[in-house]
């Protein structure tokens, strides 16, 4: 298990955001992740950005959330 000191500051971030937007207490962390994860591809795929600087911030975020994945692992 990955405590929060051993993340970076950037992923701290995420971490927030990501307990922020879903604020539901059934869903565990790793889930939250899972379907911000989803959302993230999802615009990518659909190409919902305005120009290249948000596509960039979207794949930097998704970026984030797959390290994140992997430093909680699903139990």
């Amino acid at each position: 298990m990955y405590y929060l000191s051993n993340l970076s500051q950037e992923e701290l971030k995420v971490v927030r955001k990501i307990d922020e937007y879903f604020s539901l207490d059934h869903m565990s962390f790793q889930e939250k992740l899972f379907h911000a994860l989803l959302i993230a591809q999802y615009e990518l795929e659909a190409q919902y950005y305005s120009n290249e600087f948000e596509k960039s911030r979207i794949v930097e975020f998704r970026d984030i959330l797959l390290i994140l994945l992997s430093k909680f692992p699903r139990k």
